[in-house]
């Protein structure tokens, strides 16, 4: 891995981390996703300062070049992001049709009340 790469890695790394401490202290991120991405700026920090690591790796999985070993392992970890978040965002979608079904049916039982009410109203009315 060349060293203009790595100073990269860690440059953008050290941005990331700040940014989402940032965000975090602000209370603008939840905290359970917070944890990936700290995570995931450790872990390219370790890279960039430790290449040796990434050349075992290279050589385990039988890739040629470091930079590409570094490249597979920060897409499949944000393949696995995305693919969590799509399964937060199914059940938010789950709950709020849930909730807009409930909602639908407690109207429809309040308007159905309130009918009855103007009804019986209306009688004790007409029978004065």
């Amino acid at each position: 891995m060349s060293a203009v790469f790595r100073i990269i890695l860690v440059l953008a790394s050290l941005a990331t981390l700040i940014y989402i401490s940032r965000k975090l202290k602000k209370a603008q991120v939840d905290t359970h996703d917070t944890i990936f991405w700290l995570v995931f700026c450790f872990l390219l920090i370790l890279l960039s300062i430790f290449p040796d690591i990434a050349n075992v790796v290279s050589n385990i999985l039988g890739i040629y070049s470091t930079v590409n070993t570094v490249f597979l392992i920060i897409i499949f970890a944000l393949l696995i992001r995305v693919f969590l978040l799509t399964i937060k965002i199914s059940q938010m979608e789950h709950k709020i049709r849930v909730l807009v079904e409930e909602l639908a049916i407690r109207e429809k039982k309040e308007a159905g009340e309130l009918t009855k009410l103007e009804k019986s109203t209306r009688r004790k009315s007409e029978k004065e």
